[in-house]
C-alpha cells in the first residue's frame, strides 16, 4: 500500500468506523432509557388489569344508585355482588349498603345489613352512618334517606 491509501484509510474508513460504533452504542443506550418508561405500560399488574376492568362497571353501577329506580337498583347490585372478587370488601359493603336501603321488606333489611356486619364488622360499629353516606348520593326517592331500620324507637312493623 502506498502512502496515499494509507492516509486514506487512516482518515476516511477510521472515522466513518468510529461513528458507526458511537451510533451503534448511543442506540442501545436510548433503548435501555425508553425500556424503563414503555417497559412497564404493556404489561400491567393484574390487580391494575382487573380495576380497569371493574371501572365501566363501577360507573354503570354508581349512576344507577344516584339516579335510578329502587328495582334497578337492587338489579345492578346483584348484578355486581356476582362479579366481585372476594378481597374487594370495601365494594361489598356499599352494595349491601345500597340494597338495604332500598328494600322496602324491614325483614331483609335487617338481613342486608347483617351481611354488611358480616362482610366487614368494623362497618358494623358505625352502621348508620355509613348508610347515612350512601343516602346522601342518592338523589332520588327512594333511598335517599335512612330507612325506618335505622330510627330509634321505631316499633317493628309485621310483613304481611
Amino acid at each position: 500500500m502506498t502512502g496515499a491509501a494509507l492516509r486514506a484509510v487512516k482518515w476516511v474508513v477510521g472515522p466513518l468506523v468510529v461513528a458507526a460504533l458511537a451510533a451503534r452504542l448511543g442506540q442501545l443506550r436510548g433503548e435501555a432509557a425508553r425500556a424503563g418508561y414503555f417497559g412497564g405500560a404493556s404489561a400491567p399488574a393484574p390487580a391494575d388489569d382487573d380495576a380497569l376492568r371493574a371501572a365501566p362497571l363501577r360507573a354503570a353501577g354508581n349512576a344507577t344508585w344516584a339516579l335510578g329506580s329502587a328495582d334497578s337498583v337492587k338489579e345492578i347490585a346483584k348484578w355486581e355482588l356476582d362479579r366481585l372478587a372476594e378481597a374487594d370488601v370495601d365494594r361489598r359493603v356499599q352494595l349491601l349498603l345500597r340494597f338495604g336501603i332500598v328494600d322496602t321488606n324491614p325483614d331483609g333489611q335487617a338481613a342486608i345489613f347483617g351481611q354488611v356486619c358480616v362482610a366487614d364488622p368494623k362497618v358494623c360499629d358505625h352502621l348508620k352512618d355509613a348508610a347515612e353516606r350512601e343516602t346522601r348520593t342518592r338523589l332520588v326517592s327512594p333511598g335517599n334517606h335512612l330507612p325506618l331500620f335505622f330510627l330509634a324507637g321505631h316499633p317493628h312493623v309485621p310483613s304481611l
